[in-house]
Protein backbone atom coordinates (compact mmCIF):
# COMPACT_ATOMS: atom_id res chain seq x y z
CA UNK A 1 0.00 0.00 0.00
CA UNK A 2 2.06 2.57 1.31
CA UNK A 3 6.05 1.73 0.02
CA UNK A 4 4.73 1.67 -3.61
CA UNK A 5 2.91 4.56 -3.66
CA UNK A 6 5.56 6.82 -1.02
CA UNK A 7 8.01 9.03 -2.00
CA UNK A 8 7.43 11.75 1.39
CA UNK A 9 6.77 11.65 4.63
CA UNK A 10 4.05 9.48 5.99
CA UNK A 11 1.52 11.53 7.97
CA UNK A 12 0.35 9.53 11.59
CA UNK A 13 -2.18 11.16 13.13
CA UNK A 14 -3.30 9.75 16.74
CA UNK A 15 -6.37 10.51 17.78
CA UNK A 16 -7.13 10.35 22.02
CA UNK A 17 -6.33 11.06 25.82
CA UNK A 18 -4.23 9.27 27.71
CA UNK A 19 -5.96 10.56 30.78
CA UNK A 20 -9.10 8.54 30.05
CA UNK A 21 -7.94 5.00 29.94
CA UNK A 22 -8.43 3.24 26.39
CA UNK A 23 -8.98 6.56 24.68
CA UNK A 24 -5.39 6.37 24.94
CA UNK A 25 -4.67 3.33 23.22
CA UNK A 26 -4.64 6.10 20.06
CA UNK A 27 -1.96 7.77 21.01
CA UNK A 28 -0.03 4.66 22.09
CA UNK A 29 -0.94 2.48 19.05
CA UNK A 30 0.36 5.80 16.93
CA UNK A 31 3.67 6.05 18.63
CA UNK A 32 4.26 1.98 18.16
CA UNK A 33 3.09 2.34 14.35
CA UNK A 34 5.30 5.42 13.44
CA UNK A 35 8.24 4.09 14.76
CA UNK A 36 7.45 0.26 12.98
CA UNK A 37 7.32 2.30 9.43
CA UNK A 38 10.58 4.51 10.49
CA UNK A 39 12.60 0.94 11.39
CA UNK A 40 11.26 -0.28 7.69
CA UNK A 41 12.82 2.91 6.12
CA UNK A 42 10.28 4.96 5.77
CA UNK A 43 9.86 8.92 6.81
CA UNK A 44 6.83 9.77 9.45
CA UNK A 45 5.85 12.71 10.80
CA UNK A 46 3.78 11.70 14.08
CA UNK A 47 0.73 14.21 15.39
CA UNK A 48 -1.37 13.38 18.93
CA UNK A 49 -4.99 15.08 18.95
CA UNK A 50 -7.18 15.09 21.52
CA UNK A 51 -9.91 15.57 19.13
CA UNK A 52 -9.56 16.50 15.21
CA UNK A 53 -10.38 20.20 14.63
CA UNK A 54 -9.83 21.91 10.67
CA UNK A 55 -6.81 23.55 12.34
CA UNK A 56 -4.79 20.15 11.44
CA UNK A 57 -6.27 20.01 7.71
CA UNK A 58 -3.67 23.39 8.05
CA UNK A 59 -0.57 21.31 9.41
CA UNK A 60 -1.26 18.11 6.78
CA UNK A 61 -1.10 21.43 4.17
CA UNK A 62 2.33 22.20 5.41
CA UNK A 63 3.84 18.90 5.27
CA UNK A 64 2.01 17.45 2.25
CA UNK A 65 2.25 14.01 3.15
CA UNK A 66 2.12 11.01 0.65
CA UNK A 67 0.13 9.45 3.04
CA UNK A 68 -1.82 9.92 6.11
CA UNK A 69 -2.98 7.25 8.52
CA UNK A 70 -5.47 8.21 11.31
CA UNK A 71 -5.31 6.09 14.55
CA UNK A 72 -8.32 5.22 17.10
CA UNK A 73 -9.57 3.50 19.88
CA UNK A 74 -12.85 2.46 19.43
CA UNK A 75 -15.60 0.36 21.42
CA UNK A 76 -16.55 -1.14 17.93
CA UNK A 77 -13.93 -3.65 17.28
CA UNK A 78 -12.29 -6.25 18.98
CA UNK A 79 -8.75 -6.35 17.63
CA UNK A 80 -7.03 -3.43 15.35
CA UNK A 81 -8.59 -3.14 12.04
CA UNK A 82 -6.68 -0.78 9.04
CA UNK A 83 -9.36 0.49 6.44
CA UNK A 84 -9.16 2.70 3.46
CA UNK A 85 -10.65 6.03 4.78
CA UNK A 86 -12.60 7.88 2.11
CA UNK A 87 -13.34 11.48 2.58
CA UNK A 88 -16.98 12.63 4.03
CA UNK A 89 -18.41 15.04 1.17
CA UNK A 90 -20.89 15.82 3.58
CA UNK A 91 -18.18 17.23 5.96
CA UNK A 92 -18.07 20.97 7.08
CA UNK A 93 -15.07 23.50 7.78
CA UNK A 94 -16.74 24.97 11.12
CA UNK A 95 -17.06 22.22 13.44
CA UNK A 96 -14.82 20.93 16.25
CA UNK A 97 -14.67 17.39 16.70
CA UNK A 98 -13.73 15.92 13.24
CA UNK A 99 -13.79 12.20 12.07
CA UNK A 100 -10.97 11.50 10.49
CA UNK A 101 -13.35 11.15 6.86
CA UNK A 102 -14.29 14.70 7.15
CA UNK A 103 -10.74 15.45 7.58
CA UNK A 104 -9.67 14.05 4.88
CA UNK A 105 -12.48 16.24 2.66
CA UNK A 106 -10.99 19.42 4.38
CA UNK A 107 -7.66 18.62 3.53
CA UNK A 108 -8.45 17.47 -0.24
CA UNK A 109 -10.74 20.97 -0.68
CA UNK A 110 -9.02 23.70 1.38
CA UNK A 111 -5.47 22.50 0.84
CA UNK A 112 -5.30 20.35 -2.12
CA UNK A 113 -3.66 17.70 -0.07
CA UNK A 114 -4.31 14.42 -2.40
CA UNK A 115 -2.52 11.98 0.31
CA UNK A 116 -4.52 8.92 0.11
CA UNK A 117 -5.69 8.27 3.84
CA UNK A 118 -6.26 4.63 6.22
CA UNK A 119 -8.13 4.67 9.67
CA UNK A 120 -6.57 2.21 12.01
CA UNK A 121 -8.77 1.72 14.69
CA UNK A 122 -7.84 -0.04 18.11
CA UNK A 123 -9.97 -2.28 20.49
CA UNK A 124 -11.48 -0.37 23.92
CA UNK A 125 -13.26 -0.93 26.38
CA UNK A 126 -12.77 2.03 29.45
CA UNK A 127 -13.09 5.18 28.54
CA UNK A 128 -13.39 6.00 32.64
CA UNK A 129 -11.04 8.67 34.52
CA UNK A 130 -7.06 7.55 34.65
CA UNK A 131 -3.80 6.22 33.33
CA UNK A 132 -3.05 3.09 31.90
CA UNK A 133 -5.16 0.37 29.24
CA UNK A 134 -7.72 -2.39 29.43
CA UNK A 135 -6.22 -5.89 28.93
CA UNK A 136 -7.95 -5.64 25.81
CA UNK A 137 -6.33 -2.21 24.45
CA UNK A 138 -2.60 -3.60 25.69
CA UNK A 139 -3.09 -6.71 23.56
CA UNK A 140 -4.01 -4.64 20.74
CA UNK A 141 -0.21 -3.08 21.44
CA UNK A 142 1.46 -6.10 20.29
CA UNK A 143 -0.05 -5.46 16.34
CA UNK A 144 1.28 -2.69 15.61
CA UNK A 145 3.68 -4.20 13.90
CA UNK A 146 1.24 -6.27 11.71
CA UNK A 147 -0.66 -3.14 10.92
CA UNK A 148 2.53 -1.66 10.06
CA UNK A 149 3.41 -4.66 7.64
CA UNK A 150 0.11 -4.59 5.92
CA UNK A 151 0.50 -0.53 5.12
CA UNK A 152 3.56 -1.32 3.59
CA UNK A 153 2.57 -3.96 1.64
CA UNK A 154 1.17 -4.14 -1.84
Amino acid sequence: MIRNTVSGDILIIGIGNTLRRDDGAGWLFAEALAAHLRDAGLSVQLELHHQLTPEAALDAAELQPAAVVFVDASIAVDEPTLTPLLPDESAGAASHGLTPASLMTLMRRLYAVAAPGWLVQTPAEDFGHGEGLSAAAQRAMNSAVTIASLLISS
